[in-house]
């Protein structure tokens, strides 16, 4: 029998204990890390979105954000943690978390949700990118500066900023499950910017192509970002800064993460950021 999962706004503030639980559950979180029940409770009774997942009548997970506004986005929620324990993780809590916020948002009349993820992070991307349909053109390098949880020890913590433009056709369109086909051009090696060779299964990067003028471009990561973080840090690091040099560069010349894709037609599978230039956003 499916397991039926629950989700409302969080409101008891004798429950919020278990939020700082399920940090140190799905994060790996140090004490020093982990956001206070306090701090969350605070945002909202003042306006922000908390919602849990329920499952048997327990806290498996959960979504929070708040209300920011800054130029060019106006007024959005800032999406800032949605995490699920590990015992439930990969079984569609995390991406039906992101659609209670959107309807939570879109109730409210907000047009934008934003949040940050790792650009290394096979997992979110495809997520945030290809399934939710939000959009990269922001790099920030160091952005949470040094963490000191089990995962971010060591590597800087550059992040994508994305815009989850909640009512545009383009996040309508992916949540309909309605997407791109790459299939033509995404063994074509013109479109590639990050070039890379495996060996034993371990991925690097070969050259870098700067100066791609095609309409879409490919900039491939590891699929096993998280195991290349805990098995061979200096590999890790080395991700980071060519991806760091590929993401920056496009997005100065004017275009944005549109997309992710897994080609799974090899094994391992090969991920991809797409990158375009983004006409216009109906929101």
């Amino acid at each position: 029998m499916k397991e039926t999962v629950d989700y409302k706004e969080l409101t008891d503030y004798g429950e919020y204990n278990k939020i700082e639980n399920i940090q140190i559950n799905a994060w790996g979180f140090p004490d020093r890390e982990i956001v206070p029940k306090r701090v969350i409770y605070a945002t909202h009774r003042s306006g922000g979105v908390v919602i849990a997942a329920y499952l048997n009548q327990e806290i498996v997970g959960y979504v929070w954000g708040w209300m920011g506004r800054i130029d060019p986005y106006g007024n959005f929620i800032y999406s800032h943690h949605n995490a699920v324990v590990k015992e439930h993780q990969d079984k569609g809590i995390g991406i039906q978390l992101k659609h209670e916020q959107r309807k939570w948002a879109l109730e409210k009349n907000f047009k934008t949700i934003n949040w940050t993820f790792d650009p290394l992070q096979s997992k979110n991307c495809y997520i945030n990118l290809h399934k939710l349909g939000a959009i990269c053109n922001n790099y920030k390098i160091k952005y949470w500066g040094d963490m000191h949880d089990e995962l971010n020890i060591g590597i800087d913590t550059d992040r994508l900023y994305c815009n989850w433009f909640i009512d545009s056709s383009h996040v309508k369109k992916r949540l309909s499950n309605d997407f791109e086909d790459y299939t033509e051009i995404i063994n074509n090696d013109r479109y590639h910017s990050i070039k890379t060779t495996s060996n034993s299964g371990i991925l690097k990067v070969k050259e870098l192509d700067l100066d791609i003028q095609e309409t879409i471009v490919f900039a491939e990561i590891p699929i096993n970002f998280t195991t290349i973080m805990k098995s061979n840090n200096e590999l890790a690091k080395e991700w980071r800064k060519e991806t760091r040099k590929v993401l920056t560069n496009y997005f100065d010349k004017g275009l944005s993460t549109i997309d992710f894709i897994l080609d799974k037609s090899i094994t391992p599978w090969k991920a991809y950021h797409v990158l375009s230039i983004l006409e216009s956003v109906d929101s």
